[in-house]
């Protein structure tokens, strides 16, 4: 058996005379132990005599009292002990207890124990536990306040009886190098919380190894503690993230929920109540306890540096934890990462989106002249931020509907919706919109959102929401968000006729709905079908443009554009006579191009050259393919 396993063991061994019966009710009362008994005085003096703990001077009732709370500690998974609960262990009844204070506060000022909620706090590189005054008076004052709340075990004492003997203060007494450096501590310490949780909710046997691995967790979670507070200690500059922490004097669990809302935002998932109860907890009972870190009246919601939102998912109701946008832009600000990395690290593993550096500019956007300017009007519009103007007058409110008071404009709010035949340019607009703006683009096809199972086809579309709006508050120049084929989406609602099918496309519609009421940023959505457009989307869309079928000025343009003189063969193309005997879109025409390129790479020696056959053929054979299209037609215009 290793040392730490003894140390950890004989106390476990000792606690165990003591435990109270799982059958007792609470009308019985369990058989006092013999605390004098010749055995458990041996195995007290044999704990007093462990090197390691030679520092606490552990005297019998010491030990008694130590080794009571370390079997609660192991097999209840509680670290809180109640002060009178374990007294009454060793001296029969809670009444009797009392009597006895002066035993737990001698083990308090040995820092063997402190205080639940750090309102007495160890008296090791921080504020004492101990009020400032002497004597009698002192000790009364920490009695009193003893029995208001918990304790719990020190680290160095857990350091102790797990073998740990080097002072964590002297092992980190490096400062940290800057801000991404301070940040990553502060994850590894929560994945180390993570890890020990895990194992507190799921280990219900009681045996050797089991109670070794507790504690190792403990102690792991207590080093990467020690280590984040002692290293900042000895940094000269603040932090944003301690900024906040100490501006708003928040505690322990306070500032891990705040830590642990930051790096879920940073990796672009999406938080819930149970998902920070669970770290913030070791059971079930510490979880009903500590919702009330996340109510309305909370401090952390109060402050407005955490936002509370409910959500519709498939006719129910759920809430999500965020931390408020100008909060997460303060904490990592000083992160040296551009844009591009934080939206790759948002949207890793993501096969929802498509990233795309836009390419295309507005003078090789080909469209009528009157749409380019109303477009133009449209992009200055959201550049002079005019949302902001129209809210002071009282037009609309701009502001986020968020619980909190950190409600921070992140962005004028932008829909446009692109409608017309396929090929027309409508997200080649978007494309060129995104370029004027100086963003990236931001790409999602709307049929991949679909899926034949319950529940998973909303999911999805919150997902889309939930994600662009968690990337419009971590990059400093946000995507443009384009929705293609929303076809499916935007069309008339079903009549609820009680089926599954209806249901399901109803809810999916009021997603959508719901997600661009709140919209911030530019959204672009493109359709095919204008004539099955719902009403109620059509009032969500700021802007609403048909593109047609091109003109043959716009067709000649567009044949320009796509056929580079690049290719052999190309100056000798006659386009204007192409242009006007086809009817064409520019999506079409740069299919035929390259089919025809394709067939001339082909063909060998000085016949390797575009010809206006080849193209004339591809023509043919595009326009007789547009069998759902209106406007085929072969042959001069008349």
């Amino acid at each position: 058996m290793s040392k730490q396993r003894k140390h950890h063991q004989l106390l476990f061994e000792i606690g165990q005379n003591f435990a109270v019966p799982e059958d007792l009710t609470d009308q019985e009362e369990a058989l006092p132990v013999d605390k004098n008994a010749p055995a458990l005085k041996k195995l007290t003096r044999k704990v007093a005599s462990f090197p390691d703990l030679n520092h606490f001077q552990f005297n019998h009732t010491d030990t008694l009292l130590v080794s009571c709370a370390w079997h609660q500690f192991i097999t209840k998974g509680n670290s809180q002990i109640d002060p009178l609960d374990l007294l009454a262990r060793i001296y029969g009844h809670r009444s009797a207890g009392l009597d006895h204070l002066d035993a737990l506060v001698s083990l308090i000022e040995r820092n063997v124990f402190y205080s639940e909620k750090k309102r007495i706090h160890a008296n090791v590189g921080t504020q004492s536990f101990l009020s400032q005054t002497h004597g009698e008076k002192k000790v009364s004052v920490l009695k009193s306040t003893l029995l208001e709340y918990d304790l719990m075990f020190h680290r160095f004492f857990i350091r102790s009886i797990m073998g740990e003997e080097e002072d964590v203060q002297e092992k980190f007494k490096i400062p940290y190098k800057n801000n991404k450096e301070y940040l990553s501590d502060w994850f590894q310490y929560l994945e180390k919380l993570d890890e020990c949780r895990y194992h507190e909710f799921h280990n219900n046997k009681i045996d050797s190894e089991l109670e070794e691995t507790a504690a190792n967790d403990l102690l792991k979670v207590l080093e990467w503690r020690d280590r984040v507070l002692s290293r900042t200690k000895v940094t000269e500059e603040v932090f944003p993230l301690q900024d906040v922490i100490d501006e708003y004097q928040l505690d322990e669990t306070e500032a891990t929920i705040l830590v642990y809302l930051v790096k879920e935002d940073m990796e672009g998932n999406n938080t819930d109540n149970d998902d920070i109860l669970r770290l913030i907890s070791r059971n079930q009972h510490e979880m009903y306890q500590n919702r009330e870190y996340l109510t309305l009246d909370s401090k952390l919601v109060k402050t407005g540096l955490i936002e509370v939102s409910e959500f519709a998912f498939f006719r129910s109701k759920g809430t999500e934890i965020r931390i408020a946008p100008d909060i997460v832009r303060h904490i990592i600000m000083k992160l040296p990462v551009n844009d591009q990395d934080r939206l790759q690290q948002i949207l890793k593993g993501e096969s929802l989106f498509t990233i795309l550096e836009p390419k295309q500019t507005f003078g090789e956007l080909i469209i009528p002249s009157d749409m380019k300017k109303v477009i133009h009007s449209a992009i200055g519009q959201y550049e002079r931020n005019v949302d902001n103007v129209l809210n002071d007058w009282g037009l609309f409110d701009s502001s986020m509907e968020v619980v909190g008071k950190a409600k921070k404009q992140l962005e004028p709010g932008l829909l446009m919706l692109f409608y017309g035949p396929p090929g027309t340019g409508k997200t080649f607009a978007a494309g060129a919109i995104a370029k004027a703006l100086g963003k990236q683009l931001l790409v999602t096809d709307v049929s991949k959102v679909q899926s034949m199972w319950v529940g998973e086809s909303e999911k999805n579309v919150r997902r889309i929401f939930t994600l662009f709006e968690r990337v419009a508050r971590r990059v400093q120049n946000p995507p443009v968000l384009l929705l293609n084929e929303a076809d499916q989406f935007l069309t008339r609602r079903l009549k609820d006729t009680g089926s599954s099918v209806d249901v399901m496309f109803n809810s999916l519609q009021n997603l959508f709905l719901e997600a661009f009421e709140k919209l911030r940023g530019v959204l672009i959505a493109t359709t095919n079908m204008k004539e099955n457009l719902d009403t109620a989307f059509s009032r969500r869309f700021h802007l609403k443009l048909e593109f047609p079928f091109p003109e043959s000025t716009e067709r000649k343009k567009l044949w320009k554009l796509h056929l580079p003189v690049s290719i052999p063969g190309a100056k000798y193309i006659d386009v204007e006579t192409i242009a006007e005997q086809f009817r064409l879109t520019g999506g079409q025409i740069a299919i035929i191009v390259r089919n025809a390129a394709a067939e001339a790479v082909n063909r060998k020696g000085s016949d390797r050259i575009l010809k206006q056959t080849d193209l004339i053929k591809y023509c043919e054979i595009e326009a007789v393919s547009m069998f759902d299209n209106p406007y085929q037609k072969i042959g001069f215009e008349a």
